[in-house]
C-alpha cells in the first residue's frame, strides 16, 4: 500500500548495466543526489499535456537535464483520449513514478475482469492494455513518500526547512497519525471533512508536518495550503495540467490542448 522513493531509486539502480564504468556511475550518483523531483498532477489519459509539461518542467526549471525522478499523483487513465498509451508511456520511463487514483482502481478491475466494470463503455479501452501494463498497475502504491533526507544534502538549499512529502491521490485523515492506519477510500476519494457539521477541504485541516502532494479535486483546482497542495487543475476538462517541482516548490503549467471531457458530465 505505501512505497517510498529512495526505496524505489536504490532498486531502479541495481539494475544498471554492469558495463558502466567506476567514474560514469560516481558522476551519476552524485548528480542524482543533488536532483530535483518533479510531482505532475491528474493526467487523465491527456498524452500530449503530459509530455510537453515535463518538456517545459525540464528546460524551464532544471537546465535541459532529466529530473532525479518523476512522481505522478494518480488517475493517469480514463475521461482523456490516450489513457492505454499513458499508462504504457510512464511505465517505460526510467525513474518515472505514479501513486494509485480511483479511476485507476476502477480501469484496474475492468482489466482483471470485474463485471460491473468491464461493461461499461468507458472502460472498453483497457482492451488496449497488455499483460504487463496490467502487472505494473497492480503494484501501484497507494502512498509514496518522499523522505527528507532525500534534499537537505545540498548547499544550494540549505536554508529550506525540510519535511517528508506524501504522494496520495486525494488526501489522508488528519486525526490518523500512522498512515498505515489510513483508509484506502480516503486515500483514492477524499475531498472534504465534516468540521462543527459544515464541509471543508482536508487540506485545510491538515497540519502536517509531512507536506502532502495529491490530485483528485479539479472542480477546488489548484490548492495550496500550509502543509498541503493540490495539483488537479483539470486537464481533461479543458483546463491545466499542472506540476511541481521539489525541493524548491516551483509549480508548473502547461494549458489543456483541449475539453476532452465536460467536467459536468461527473
Amino acid at each position: 500500500m505505501h512505497d517510498n522513493l529512495k526505496r524505489l531509486l536504490a532498486e531502479g539502480n541495481e539494475h544498471i548495466a554492469t558495463t558502466t564504468s567506476k567514474e560514469e556511475e560516481l558522476s551519476r550518483n552524485s548528480n542524482q543526489a543533488r536532483g530535483r523531483i518533479l510531482v505532475i498532477g491528474d493526467v487523465h489519459g491527456c498524452i500530449d499535456e503530459l509530455k510537453s509539461l515535463v518538456e517545459k518542467a525540464t528546460v524551464d526549471h532544471n537546465g535541459g537535464r532529466q529530473f532525479r525522478a518523476i512522481v505522478l499523483v494518480g488517475d493517469l487513465c480514463s475521461k482523456g483520449p490516450c489513457s492505454a498509451q499513458v499508462i504504457r508511456y510512464v511505465r517505460s520511463q526510467p525513474n518515472w513514478f505514479s501513486v494509485r487514483g480511483n479511476h485507476d482502481d476502477r480501469a484496474l478491475m475492468a482489466a482483471l475482469g470485474d463485471v460491473e466494470c468491464r461493461s461499461k463503455p468507458k472502460y472498453e479501452w483497457v482492451n488496449g492494455l497488455s499483460d504487463e501494463d496490467v502487472a505494473w498497475m497492480s503494484n501501484l502504491p497507494y502512498t509514496l513518500t518522499i523522505p527528507k533526507t532525500m534534499f537537505d544534502n545540498d548547499e544550494n538549499t540549505a536554508s529550506i526547512d525540510y519535511h517528508d512529502v506524501i504522494i496520495v491521490h486525494a488526501g489522508l485523515d488528519p486525526t490518523i497519525v500512522d498512515i498505515d492506519g489510513q483508509d484506502i477510500n480516503t486515500l483514492v476519494t477524499v475531498r472534504d471533512l465534516i468540521v462543527s457539521d459544515k464541509p471543508i477541504a482536508w487540506a485545510k485541516v491538515w497540519q502536517g508536518p509531512q507536506h502532502v502532494i495529491f490530485g483528485h479535486d479539479a472542480k477546488r483546482g489548484l490548492q495550496r495550503e500550509r502543509f498541503a497542495f493540490g495539483l488537479d487543475s483539470g486537464c481533461c476538462y479543458g483546463k491545466q495540467l499542472t506540476g511541481i517541482i521539489l525541493p524548491e516548490k516551483d509549480f508548473v503549467t502547461v494549458n489543456s490542448i483541449r475539453e476532452h471531457y465536460p467536467i459536468n458530465k461527473g
